[in-house]
């Protein structure tokens, strides 16, 4: 029995300490378990950062160093800078360009203006001027005030040549001569005269629309002026140049005019081979036939404004006054008119020009 007793104390013994050393291995071991259930989680951590990472770098470009990106801003905003200011100093040249350009242009005008007003103070009559592009000689024509047309018994006298009426121009240049051929020939580049005889003769065959071609051709070519026609009422103040002559020049057909009865060659003659008159023309009485810019008008004289009138706007035909080289003694008279269709032409018609004084 005690044998017994002493075998179950041994086997009680024994799981005691069993179970003590089995809760010492627990202890013991229990830091290592720890430490090694950290290293698992860091590595897990650091597997999760790496992939973090990894999707963050394809999305992102990749950052420059803050160096760089600082010259870079810098040479950015120092370019942008720089091209504002060009852009402000061209403006300003510009700018400033067009300033000086405009007061070129005032300051020309002005002294043009100046000078016409001093020329046209100081012209008087006999004055003369050479018209450098082509060679024509010009005389000045003094502002005034006339009695145009003829009376009932004037001998020759036309009823489109009344009535007689009061009428004034402003001054004006008129040519001395009629347009010569050498003048038509060096504007227009052809000679269309029948008798071609010499550049010093009157261009002859030219309707009034040739003429006009003339004009816009010498214009264009003349800088500042602007040549044209004389009006009718221009025409005759000048032919009669403050006298009351039959003809332009004087009361002595012969002296002033190559006409019909003076004549035996049946041709034109070089110009300025007769007589001028008071204010220096020649050839406004005979030689050929000159054109005026106005419309023919028989009845006009009766309702004609007295301050330069320019003729009637209601007919087709234009005016040639003076007469020509195969007219009788009436058709070269002072207030002798004709009337044509702006189309004729003959050898016997030509024209001669002017230019308004404030277009020096």
């Amino acid at each position: 029995m005690m044998q017994a007793k002493s075998q179950a104390a041994e086997i009680d013994r024994r799981d005691k300490m069993a179970d003590e050393d089995k809760k010492k291995s627990f202890w013991e071991t229990l830091p290592g378990v720890i430490t090694a259930v950290g290293g698992l989680l860091v590595g897990v951590a650091a597997v999760i950062a790496a992939l973090n990472e990894g999707a963050t770098k394809e999305n992102t470009p990749k950052a420059e160093p803050l160096a760089v990106l600082t010259a870079n801003d810098a040479a950015e905003k120092r370019a942008a800078e720089l091209e504002r200011q060009l852009a402000e100093f061209a403006s300003a040249k510009e700018q400033a360009q067009q300033e000086a350009d405009a007061a070129k242009a005032e300051l020309a005008r002005v002294k043009a203006a100046s000078a016409q007003v001093q020329a046209k103070a100081e012209l008087k009559q006999g004055d003369s001027m050479n018209d450098d592009a082509t060679g024509m000689k010009l005389a000045y024509v003094p502002s005034g005030c006339f009695m145009m047309g003829s009376s009932t018994d004037d001998e020759g006298h036309e009823n489109d040549e009344g009535p007689v009426h009061k009428v004034c121009v402003d001054s004006f240049w008129m040519g001395q001569y009629e347009v010569t051929q050498g003048q038509w020939e060096k504007v227009m580049g052809a000679n269309p005269s029948e008798f071609k005889k010499g550049g010093n003769y009157p261009v002859e065959r030219v309707s009034w629309n040739d003429v006009q071609d003339f004009i816009k051709k010498l214009n264009s070519s003349s800088t500042g002026n602007s040549y044209r026609l004389p009006t009718e009422a221009e025409w005759e103040y000048a032919c009669r140049a403050n006298s009351s002559s039959r003809y332009c020049g004087g009361n002595d057909v012969n002296a002033v005019a190559w006409h019909g009865e003076s004549i035996s060659d049946g041709s034109t003659h070089p110009v300025g081979g007769k007589q001028a008159n008071g204010f220096g023309l020649y050839d406004m009485s005979g030689n050929v036939w000159e054109w005026c810019a106005d419309q023919y008008d028989s009845g006009y004289y009766a309702s004609s404004p007295q301050s330069n009138p320019v003729g009637s706007e209601s007919e087709s035909y234009r005016v040639l006054r003076g007469g020509g080289w195969g007219s009788m003694p009436r058709d070269v008279r002072a207030a002798n008119r004709c009337g044509p269709t702006h189309s004729i032409y003959g050898s016997g018609v030509g024209f001669r020009l002017v230019l308004p004084v404030k277009a020096l």
